[in-house]
């Protein structure tokens, strides 16, 4: 099934930044890393869009003829340094890194489409990817356009697209010139938040041009061009079935609502009840996608509980929207004294004098979900938004090449009133196994900002290992610190240290849902620690909660017990003593999981020596065949 997705003409480049909270497209200083080094790309959902309703169509192109063109209008060409990367295909991409079965499914894909092959381009002739891959720029060129008849126009086309390796997308454009491609002034990012090597699978994507061509609509002409001045060097991007449609006189779209509790565009799931500020950030976007300005245009907010009981509402006046542009409403919304705990809903509605002739409705309202706990603060939105509504992926220790133990995933929280938290709960995906663990901390944010290595946290608990019975009782372990940590105001990030064990991996959901600032949720990866590369941001929600609650991190299924570890710190010498005697296993692994002593025992203790290795932290695992205790200690 073809996701549609549409862009304002104007509103483009504002969602990628500007001062509303919860636009498309943040970033943060920080570049992205989710591209999982070439292994294997994970697909990402869209919320549907228009569609094409009932508009006539000026020109359609399906490449049944390829660069001659099936458009009754004339042949395409190509342009740029590497133009003629662009060509016909109908088979898909092929390349190091491709593979045919991320062809595009456009509705006519049997009978060709084009395709911008740079991952074939930077493939030798025995299949390997060419080092160093260069970055590739070219432009697939319509021919002329006179669109004089009907200058309320958008472009709409079909396509995927796959990328990397830029830290600093955008890098697929759509651009259009009324002066038969003298000059290209009018530049287009149809990337819709996409990052590195993440396949959307085949996306309907639509450009207005009328507020551009209107007044100079004879000489148009439009070009997909991959830009490689941000470092992309491979893999695909194909596109097929572009077609010119008039514009509806009246259809206004609600791009979206947001609902930042505390400012910055942060968008939290559930807050504790203790931490619930009297009023929140609201807004959203409205776009004029129609030929008609929109006059006294207003927007609504409606916050109603879990009853649908109105609690809270707010009007945001707009005034005008001339066609093909966007309005930003943002305003601050009062909440009662003391919210209850519960779940609510935002709504958000808007509202015109042409609202009645509006061409499709069900595009006017939008909604938000917000949780208030008791004690528990949660940046993913899992246990609120509506099941059917979830947009998901996971992360865990095999999602990054070389990196198995000690992934970390990072949440920023907010303390507006000084608490005492007790631990940390994740949420598993289907991926995770028993067997694996996960360490929680809580680190200054200064750790993260200043750009140095992760070693200073203000807490940590002990391993908890994942067991069967998390596996099949809702895949929510939790763990309590070594130490209840009272957090005063300020900010912090709390972490979920992923370790891969004997084999066995770990994953945690990624909240997709909604859009968070880059730095909202982070990366930091052991073998890029290594290379002075830190830490990288996400731009969604790992599952990963703050709690304070008194029973937090209480494990139902206890594995191998009695195993006691000292000293810690030590300067070589470590005792391993049992409570109940057995023949037993001790291996011991650096910071990078690299095993680096192991012994056997019979009987209830045993005596290493650890002076041969590098001063840091380790772990020890003890096991008698069929469970075992994870510890670390610091060797002096």
């Amino acid at each position: 099934m073809t996701n549609k997705i549409y862009a304002p003409a104007l509103a483009l480049s504002l969602l990628a930044g500007g001062a509303q909270a919860q636009q498309n497209g943040s970033r943060s200083p920080f570049s992205n890393r989710l591209q999982a080094l070439h292994q294997e790309h994970v697909p990402v959902q869209h919320p549907q869009e228009p569609g094409n309703a009932q508009r006539e169509t000026v020109f359609s192109e399906d490449f049944a003829n390829g660069m001659v063109g099936n458009n009754g209008f004339g042949a395409w060409t190509v342009s740029g340094p590497n133009g003629d990367v662009w060509r016909k295909t109908t088979t898909g991409p092929t390349g190091a890194y491709s593979d045919v079965s991320e062809a595009i499914t456009s509705a006519t894909a049997s009978n060709g489409f084009m395709i911008f092959a740079s991952d074939s381009a930077n493939t030798d002739g025995n299949g390997n990817m060419i080092d160093p891959p260069v970055a590739l720029t070219g432009s697939l060129v319509s021919p002329v356009l006179d669109l004089s008849a009907n200058p309320f126009v958008e472009i709409r086309f079909s396509h995927v697209f796959r990328f990397c390796c830029s830290d600093n997308t955008p890098g697929h454009f759509v651009d259009v010139s009324t002066d038969g491609g003298t000059t290209w002034p009018n530049r287009f990012n149809v990337e819709n938040g996409i990052e590195d090597n993440v396949d959307p699978g085949t996306v309907e994507f639509a450009v207005p041009i009328a507020a551009i061509i209107n007044g100079n609509a004879s000489n148009v002409r439009f070009r997909f061009t991959q830009d490689g001045a941000n470092g992309i060097t491979h893999y695909h991007w194909q596109v097929d079935d572009i077609q010119i449609n008039t514009l509806p006189d009246n259809e206004l779209n609600m791009l979206y609502g947001y609902t930042s509790q505390f400012g910055g565009g942060y968008e939290y799931g559930t807050v504790p009840q203790s931490q619930m500020p009297t009023s929140i950030n609201v807004g959203g976007a409205i776009f004029n996608y129609g030929s008609n300005t929109q006059e006294n245009v207003s927007m609504t907010i409606t916050l109603q509980d879990a009853s649908s009981n109105e609690v809270a509402t707010l009007t945001l006046p707009v005034g005008t929207i001339l066609g093909g542009d966007t309005a930003f409403p943002d305003g601050m919304l009062t909440l009662p004294a003391n919210m209850p705990l519960g779940t609510y809903t935002a709504v958000f509605t808007m509202t015109s004098d042409s609202i009645a002739e509006d061409e499709m409705p069900n595009n006017n309202t939008v909604n938000r979900y917000l949780g208030v706990s008791q004690d528990l603060y949660c940046l993913d939105a899992m246990s609120v938004i509506p099941t059917g509504e979830q947009v998901l992926s996971s992360v865990g220790t095999t999602s990054f090449t070389n990196n198995t133990v000690d992934v970390r995933l990072l949440n920023y929280f907010e303390v507006h009133t000084e608490q005492t938290f007790t631990g940390v709960e994740i949420q598993l995906s289907s991926q995770a196994q028993a067997g694996s663990y996960f360490i929680a901390a809580v680190y200054d944010t200064a750790d993260l900002y200043v750009g140095t290595p992760l070693n200073a946290p203000l807490v940590e608990s002990e391993p908890r290992i994942i067991t069967q019975g998390d596996l099949s009782s809702g895949r929510k372990p939790s763990v309590a610190f070594m130490d209840a940590i009272t957090l005063p105001v300020g900010a912090y990030y709390v972490s979920a240290n992923l370790y891969k064990e004997n084999g066995k991996n770990i994953y945690v959901l990624d909240d997709q849902t909604v859009p968070q600032p880059a730095d909202a949720s982070m990366l930091w990866l052991p073998v890029d620690d290594e290379n002075s590369q830190f830490i990288y941001g996400n731009g969604n929600a790992w599952a990963v909660r703050l709690s304070s609650s008194p029973s937090v991190g209480v494990q139902e299924v206890a594995n191998l017990e009695g195993v006691s570890l000292f000293p810690s710190p030590t300067n070589g010498p470590l005792e391993i003593r049992l409570e109940t005697p057995g023949k037993t296993s001790v291996e011991v692994f650096n910071t990078l999981g690299k095993l680096v002593q192991t012994a056997s025992f019979n009987g209830t203790r045993t005596t290493l020596d650890l002076s041969g290795n590098a001063a840091g932290v380790y772990t020890v695992r003890v096991s008698d065949g069929a469970r075992y205790n994870v510890q670390r200690i610091a060797l002096q």
